[in-house]
């Protein structure tokens, strides 16, 4: 394994552990947006949104948080990675993710995945992810209402 990819999956494995801190409810807000760019892109089947790393990001994240945990969330795990150096600057890496939940006594687990360009300029950032339609899927699974809309 090259070096830079070597970077890149220990990113990851931080990114999971932080993730999982935080859906347990310990505060990592700061260590969140230290794992993006200044600015970046979120692509899903909602829309684009051009995000800005700051205090409208942070709240963002105490919500996305809060979300998960209203719906049961216990852990999201890495199930494998792609990664591929488009340059010798930005990478994109496919991420498989494996979300378990326990909501009211329903168990249960959901596979998807997740795509995210990177910069390595320096270390490792995100610039860009891409999400498929996790709305649709959590109806589907009756963690959200049918009718619900959730913005996190």
């Amino acid at each position: 394994m090259s070096k830079r990819k070597k970077q890149l999956d220990e990113f990851f494995i931080t990114y999971e552990s932080i993730f999982n801190k935080g859906i347990s409810g310990e505060n990592v807000h700061e260590e969140i947006t230290n794992s993006f760019a200044e600015c970046f892109i979120e692509s899903s089947a909602t829309g684009v949104i051009c995000g800005k790393n700051g205090d409208e990001f942070i709240e963002k994240i105490k919500q996305g948080f809060d979300f998960y945990k209203s719906i049961g969330a216990r852990g999201m795990h890495i199930i494998s990675k792609d990664i591929s150096l488009v340059d010798d600057f930005h990478s994109m890496v496919k991420v498989h993710w494996r979300y378990d939940y326990d909501k009211e006594g329903q168990h249960g687990a959901i596979d998807f995945n997740t795509y995210y360009l990177l910069t390595t300029v320096n270390e490792p950032k995100i610039i860009a992810y891409m999400a498929g339609d996790e709305q649709k899927v959590l109806k589907e699974k009756g963690l959200i209402p049918e009718h619900e809309e959730v913005e996190h």
